[in-house]
C-alpha cells in the first residue's frame, strides 16, 4: 500500500492535535476563537437558556464565541471521525477472518456460535467503496453529534459542580458576612473582602466577585450588583439568599440581624446535609469494595479457571493486575478527591490564600499621607525622577531575596526535626534518596547472568517502598495529631479573646493576657504569635503566620475572618464568638464523619484480608497442587466432554501464576490503603499509613507462607551421551535442573547452569556421564540455589524444590545410542563442567517425533 494512501489519516491526526493544542496553549486557543467567530459567527442564534448556562458555569468565554467554537469543533471532529471511520472499516475487513478463526478455537459451544475458521470476505470494488463511504458518513455524523452535545453538556456539568460547592460553602460564607457586618464593616467592603478569598470560601466567593466586578468596572449600585449575582448563580439556595439580601439592603432593615437569621438557618441545613454526605461516602465505599476489590478478585479467579481448562489466560491476568487494577484505582482516587473537594471534606484545601501577601490577609501600613509605603519609591539618591528605581536598589533587592532563600535553607538544616514535623512531605527529600540508594546497592543482586531475578528485585522494591510509606506515615500522623489538638483548642482561645475584648482590652492586650493561661498545645503557638508582635510585626501578620504554620481550612477561615474584622473595628468580641462557633461546628461535623466512616474503613480492611487470604490460598495451595502432566484416555469421553482441555492443567506455568498473584496482592494493598485514607480522613496523604500497614501485612504473609514452586516438561528422547533437553522449566525462585537415573535421588547424569526465576524453554543440559544402559528412565529434578552463588554445589547445599505433598519432578524414557563414527570418543567428559544452552524453540535433531508420549510424573 502506497504511503499516500495514509495521507487522509495523517490530516485527521493533525487536526486532532490542533484541537488538543488549543486546550493547553491559551495563545492558540485565542487564534482558534477568532477563526471560529470569523467562519461561524453568522450562524450563531441567541438562546437565553444556554446563555444563562454559560454564566452559571462562570465561563470566561462569551456566548457568541463559545457557540461559534462549538460549531467549528463539530465540523472538524465530524471530519476526523469520517476519515477514521473509513480506515476503521478497512481494518475490520482485514482482521475479521483472523478473529473469527481465533474464536473458533474456544470450547465447542462458544466456538460454534462466535467463530468461523473458514470465513472469507469477498466484495467487489463498487461494494467496498460504497461501504467505505457509508461508514465514513455514519461515524462522521456520530462524531459531530456527540461533539455538539458534549460541548453544551460541559457547561451544565460545571454549573452543577458549582451549585454543590456553593451550597456546601453557604454556612461559613454567611458567617463571614455576618461577622464583618456585626463588626461594623460596610457591606461593599464585605463583598470585596469575600471576593478576595476564593481559595478559602470557594465558588460562593466567586459568585460575590461577580457583584464586585459590576460595582468596580461598571459603577453599579450595590442593590443592582446583588441582583445580578442572584440572576447568574446556579444555586437556588444562593439565589434565594441574595434576593432576600437585596430586599433588606433596599428597605434599610438591620443587615446583621438578617445575616444572623440566615446563618442559623444555613447551619441547621449543614448539619442535616452532613447525613447526606455520610450516606454518599458510605455508598462510595461500598462501590469501591464491590467493584475494585471483590470484582477484581472475582475476575482473577474466573480467568484462572479458564486458564486451567480452556485457553491460556495468563496474559489477561497480567493485564488485569498490572494495568487495569492500578488505573481503575487511580481513577477512583481522582474521582474521590474531586468529590471530597466539592463536599468540603478535604482538610488542607483553601489555605493557598494565606501563602501570598494579598490585601485580604495582610494589613498594609500607611505613611503620613495615607499611602501604602510599599507602593511608594524610597526617598533616596537611587530613586529615579519617574518614581522607579535604579540599578543600585535593584541589586540590593536581589541580595535581600538571596538572603531570604539562604535563611530558609539554614533554618531547615538547623531545625530538621521541627521542619519535618510541620511539613511532613519534606521528609521525602531525605527518604527518597535513601530508598534509591538501597535499590542501587541491592539491585545488582537481582541481576543474574541470564536475566533478572524478579523475586529478589521484588524484595528490594517492596522494602524500599515500605520504608518510604512507613516513615512518611509516622511523621504525617504526628503532624495530624498536633493539628487536631490545635483545632480542638482554637474555639476556646477565641472565646477567651472575645471575653477579654468585651471587657475593653485590645486584641494585643488580649493576646498578652491569654499567654498566661493553659491552652494546651496552643500555648506555644500563642507564644510565637506574641513573639512576632513584640519583634515588630503587626497583629495581622502574626495571625497570618500562625495560619501558614497550621495549614488547615478551619484555621485559615478563622485567620481570614479575624484579620479582616480588625481593620473595621476594635470591637472584635462578636466576631470572635462567631468564629469560635464556626470552628466548633466544623470540628463537630468532622468528628461525626470520622466516626461514621470508621465502619467502612474496617470494611475495606476486611475486604482486603479476604482478598489476601484467597490469593494466598490460590498461590500456595491450588497452583502448586496442579500436576505436571495429565494422562488422557485414547477413546472419546462418553459424556461428550473434550478431555483434551483437561490436559492443559499439566502445562500450566506455575511460577508465572504465583508471581502474578504475589504482585496482585501487593498492588491491591497499596491501592486499598490510599483509598481507605481518603475515605477516612479526606486526603491521599492520610492513606500512607493504611497503605504501609496493608503492604506490610501482605508482604509478611507471603514471606511466612510462600514456598518455591516448579513445573517442567520433559519428553522421551534419544541421546548420544553428550546432552539432553528439558523442553521447559518454570522455577519460581530460580535454580538448577538436575538429571538423574534410578530415581529422584539416584545417580546424577548432569545439571543445568543457573536458571533465573521464570520460565525457560529448550534447556540443554550437558551430561557428565552417559546413561548406564540403552533404555533408561531419567528424572528431571529442580534444585534451589540456596547459597546464592549461581553454581550447583550438590544436594547437601542446593537442595531440591520442596514437594510439600505435590509433584515437582518429571521423568522420561531416554534411548542411549552412542556415536559410532570412526575416531569418536564415547567416553563421558571428566572435567565435571555442566553448561546449559537454549535455542528458543529449535528442536534437536535427536529428539523423538512430536507424537512421542509426554513425560510421566513421578509417583
Amino acid at each position: 500500500m502506497a504511503v499516500t494512501s495514509y495521507l487522509p489519516l495523517a490530516v485527521a491526526a493533525a487536526l486532532a492535535g490542533l484541537l488538543s493544542l488549543a486546550a493547553v496553549v491559551p495563545a492558540f486557543d485565542r487564534v482558534l476563537s477568532r477563526l471560529a467567530s470569523l467562519w461561524f459567527g453568522r450562524f450563531v442564534t441567541d438562546s437565553v437558556e444556554r446563555r444563562r448556562t454559560l454564566q452559571a458555569a462562570y465561563s470566561e468565554t462569551t456566548y457568541r464565541v463559545y457557540t461559534a467554537k462549538t460549531l467549528l469543533y463539530t465540523v472538524v471532529v465530524g471530519g476526523i471521525f469520517g476519515i477514521v471511520g473509513v480506515y476503521l472499516i478497512a481494518g475490520v475487513l482485514i482482521v475479521l477472518p483472523a478473529v473469527t478463526a481465533l474464536l473458533a478455537q474456544l470450547p465447542s459451544v462458544m466456538g460454534e456460535v462466535l467463530g468461523n475458521p473458514n470465513l472469507e470476505i469477498v466484495l467487489s470494488t463498487e461494494a467496498r467503496a460504497a461501504l467505505y463511504v457509508v461508514s465514513g458518513l455514519v461515524l462522521g455524523g456520530l462524531g459531530a453529534t456527540g461533539t455538539y452535545v458534549m460541548r453544551w453538556q460541559l457547561p451544565k456539568s460545571t454549573a452543577e459542580v458549582r451549585r454543590r460547592s456553593i451550597n456546601e460553602a453557604l454556612p461559613r460564607t454567611v458567617a463571614f458576612m455576618y461577622a464583618l457586618s456585626r463588626g461594623g464593616t460596610a457591606f461593599p467592603t464585605v463583598m470585596r473582602t469575600l471576593g478576595d478569598n476564593t481559595s478559602i470560601y470557594g465558588e460562593a466567593a466567586a459568585e460575590v466577585n461577580v457583584g464586585v466586578r459590576e460595582m468596580t468596572l461598571f459603577n453599579t449600585d450595590i442593590i443592582t450588583a446583588v441582583r445580578r449575582v442572584s440572576y447568574r448563580t446556579p444555586s437556588e439556595k444562593w439565589k434565594t439568599f441574595t434576593e432576600n439580601l437585596a430586599s433588606v439592603l433596599q428597605s434599610g432593615q438591620s443587615l446583621p440581624a438578617f445575616l444572623e437569621q440566615q446563618y442559623d438557618r444555613f447551619q441547621e441545613d449543614a448539619e442535616e446535609r452532613q447525613e447526606e454526605i455520610l450516606e454518599l461516602l458510605a455508598t462510595i465505599a461500598e462501590a469501591y469494595v464491590t467493584t475494585l476489590v471483590a470484582g477484581s478478585l472475582f475476575l482473577i479467579t474466573i480467568l484462572l479457571v479458564f486458564g486451567l481448562t480452556t485457553t491460556d489466560t495468563l496474559l489477561f491476568i497480567q493485564l488485569l493486575v498490572y494495568l487495569i487494577i492500578p488505573l481503575a484505582n487511580a481513577g477512583f482516587v481522582v474521582f474521590l478527591m474531586q468529590k471530597l473537594e466539592q463536599l468540603g471534606v478535604a482538610r488542607e484545601s483553601g489555605v493557598s490564600e494565606l501563602e501570598t501577601d494579598s490585601p485580604s490577609t495582610t494589613a498594609p501600613e500607611t505613611d503620613a499621607t495615607g499611602r501604602d509605603p510599599s507602593l511608594t519609591a524610597p526617598d533616596t539618591k537611587t530613586t529615579s525622577p519617574d518614581g522607579g528605581t535604579t540599578a543600585g536598589i535593584q541589586q540590593n533587592l536581589a541580595q535581600l531575596a538571596l538572603y531570604d532563600r539562604l535563611r530558609r535553607v539554614k533554618r531547615i538544616l538547623g531545625q530538621p526535626l521541627q521542619t519535618v514535623l510541620w511539613h511532613p512531605t519534606r521528609i521525602l527529600y531525605v527518604t527518597v534518596p535513601l530508598a534509591l540508594l538501597w535499590v542501587v546497592l541491592r539491585g545488582p543482586a537481582a541481576l543474574a547472568s541470564e536475566g533478572v531475578s524478579i523475586r529478589v528485585l521484588d524484595d528490594v522494591l517492596i522494602q524500599a517502598l515500605l520504608f518510604l510509606l512507613g516513615t512518611f506515615a509516622v511523621v504525617r500522623q504526628l503532624y495530624k495529631r498536633r493539628i487536631d489538638r490545635i483545632e480542638a483548642a482554637t474555639p476556646e482561645m477565641l472565646e477567651r479573646l472575645a471575653s477579654l475584648n468585651d471587657a475593653g482590652m485590645s486584641i494585643v492586650e488580649s493576646l498578652d493576657r491569654i499567654r498566661d493561661t493553659d491552652l494546651g498545645v496552643l500555648t506555644s503557638e500563642i507564644e510565637r504569635i506574641w513573639a512576632d508582635v513584640t519583634m515588630g510585626a503587626n497583629t495581622d501578620e502574626a495571625l497570618v503566620r500562625f495560619g501558614r504554620r497550621v495549614r488547615t481550612t478551619s484555621i485559615a477561615r478563622v485567620v481570614t475572618l479575624v484579620t479582616n474584622a480588625m481593620r473595621a473595628s476594635g470591637s472584635l468580641g462578636p466576631v470572635l464568638r462567631i468564629a469560635s462557633e464556626q470552628a466548633r461546628s466544623d470540628m463537630r461535623l468532622r468528628r461525626q464523619r470520622r466516626q461514621q466512616m470508621f465502619t467502612y474503613l474496617v470494611v475495606i480492611y476486611i475486604s482486603f484480608a479476604v482478598f489476601l487470604v484467597i490469593i494466598v490460598a490460590v498461590k500456595e495451595v491450588l497452583v502448586p497442587s496442579l500436576p505436571n502432566t495429565v494422562p488422557t484416555p485414547d477413546s472419546t469421553n462418553r459424556l461428550g466432554v473434550n478431555v483434551e482441555q483437561f490436559a492443559r492443567i499439566g502445562s500450566v506455568d506455575k511460577a508465572a501464576y504465583t508471581l502474578v498473584f504475589f504482585h496482585a496482592a501487593m498492588i491491591q494493598a497499596i491501592c486499598s490503603g490510599f483509598i481507605a485514607g481518603q475515605l477516612g480522613d479526606g486526603t491521599v496523604k492520610d492513606g500512607a499509613k493504611h497503605a504501609a500497614a496493608m503492604l506490610g501485612i501482605a508482604y509478611v504473609a507471603f514471606l511466612l507462607l510462600s514456598s518455591p514452586v516448579a513445573s517442567m516438561d520433559f519428553v522421551d528422547q534419544t541421546t548420544a551421551g553428550e546432552e539432553m533437553t528439558v523442553q521447559s522449566a518454570s522455577l519460581s525462585d530460580g535454580g538448577f535442573v538436575v538429571l538423574r537415573q534410578g530415581g529422584t535421588d539416584g545417580e546424577m547424569l548432569g545439571h543445568s547452569e543457573y536458571l533465573p526465576a521464570g520460565t525457560h524453554t529448550d534447556v540443554r543440559i550437558q551430561l557428565d556421564r552417559p546413561p548406564s544402559r540403552d533404555l533408561v528412565t531419567v528424572y528431571a529434578v529442580p534444585h534451589l540455589d540456596e547459597n546464592d552463588n549461581e553454581a550447583f554445589d550438590g544436594n547437601a547445599t542446593d537442595g531440591a524444590y520442596p514437594e510439600a505433598g505435590f509433584q515437582v519432578s518429571v521423568s522420561a524414557e531416554v534411548t542411549y545410542t552412542p556415536e559410532t563414527d570412526d575416531g569418536a570418543d564415547d567416553a563421558p567428559s571428566t572435567d565435571g563442567a555442566s553448561t546449559t544452552t537454549a535455542d528458543n524453540g529449535t528442536t534437536p535433531a535427536d529428539r523423538l517425533p512430536p507424537a512421542a508420549i509426554r513425560a510421566r510424573p513421578v509417583r
